[in-house]
C-alpha cells in the first residue's frame, strides 16, 4: 500500500499539534528546510519520539565528500528517508550510498517547479521526459533506493526501470486545488494509478479547515 508523507512546511507549533493528533496512524513526516533550520533536533526528535518515520528533506547538490558528510548527520539524526539531487553526479551518489546505512536515499531528478521553458533557460538540452529517466537511471545504478519525480513521468520510469525502486512523488493537488509555485502537479488518483510508493503532501493539509480529517481521507482513499 502506498504510504502518505506530511510535508511539515509550517510553523512549530503547528507542527507540533498535527504530529501528536496524528500519534499512530500509518504516515511519514517530511522535514525541509523551514523547519530544520530554525529548529533541527527540536523537530526531527519529535517526529522520532512520538513513533513515525522521519524524511528529510535537504535535497543534498554538493561536492561528493560533502554530500557523505550530509549523509552521515542525517544518521546521527535517525533518518529513515533522506533527499539528494542526482545531479551532484556518481561519484557524490556513490559517497552517500556507501555511508547510508538504514537510510533511505532518494533521489531528485526535476523538480515540479520547473517545465520545458524553465530547462531551457538553464540550459538543459534534454527533452524532459529523457532528462527525468536519465537522471534516473543513473541513481538507481549507483545504488539509490527510491526516485522523486512528478507523477507525470513516473509511468515511464515505471516502463523502463521496472518497480524494485521507491517512487516518491510531490506535487499532488486534490480536485479544485490551484497548482500555486508547483507546475507538473498530479491528482492523487493519478499518482496511485503511475505507480507512487509515498505520497507527498504538504498544503493540501496545512490549509485544510480540519487537517486530521483530511488525512484521514486521504488514507482512506490509500487503503
Amino acid at each position: 500500500m502506498a504510504k502518505l508523507c506530511i510535508a511539515l512546511d509550517t510553523n512549530l507549533p503547528q507542527a507540533y499539534d498535527l504530529i501528536s493528533s496524528l500519534r499512530g496512524y500509518p504516515i511519514i513526516f517530511k522535514v525541509g528546510y523551514k523547519l530544520f533550520l530554525s529548529h533541527y533536533r527540536t523537530i526531527t526528535d519529535k517526529v522520532k519520539e512520538e513513533g513515525f518515520e522521519l524524511f528529510l528533506d535537504l535535497k543534498l547538490h554538493d561536492i561528493p565528500n560533502t554530500v557523505r558528510e550530509g549523509v552521515s548527520s542525517a544518521k546521527d539524526l535517525g533518518a529513515d528517508y533522506l533527499t539528494l539531487h542526482i545531479s551532484s553526479g556518481r561519484s557524490a551518489i556513490r559517497e552517500a550510498v556507501q555511508i547510508k546505512g538504514k537510510i533511505r536515499l532518494l533521489g531528485v531528478t526535476l523538480l515540479t517547479s520547473l517545465e520545458k521553458e524553465d530547462m531551457e533557460e538553464l540550459g538543459m538540452c534534454l527533452d524532459k521526459d529523457e532528462h527525468v529517466l536519465r537522471l534516473a537511471q543513473l541513481g538507481l545504478e549507483e545504488g539509490l533506493d527510491g526516485i522523486v519525480c512528478s507523477g507525470r513521468e513516473l509511468p515511464l520510469l515505471r516502463e523502463r526501470l521496472g518497480s524494485s525502486f521507491l517512487a516518491v512523488v510531490p506535487g499532488i493537488r486534490l480536485e479544485g486545488e490551484e497548482a500555486q509555485d508547483q507546475k507538473r502537479t498530479v491528482s492523487l488518483q493519478e499518482a496511485l494509478s503511475a505507480g507512487a510508493d509515498i505520497l507527498v503532501m504538504g498544503r493540501s493539509i496545512l490549509r485544510s479547515e480540519n487537517p486530521i480529517k483530511r488525512v484521514e481521507e486521504v488514507l482512506l482513499i490509500l487503503s
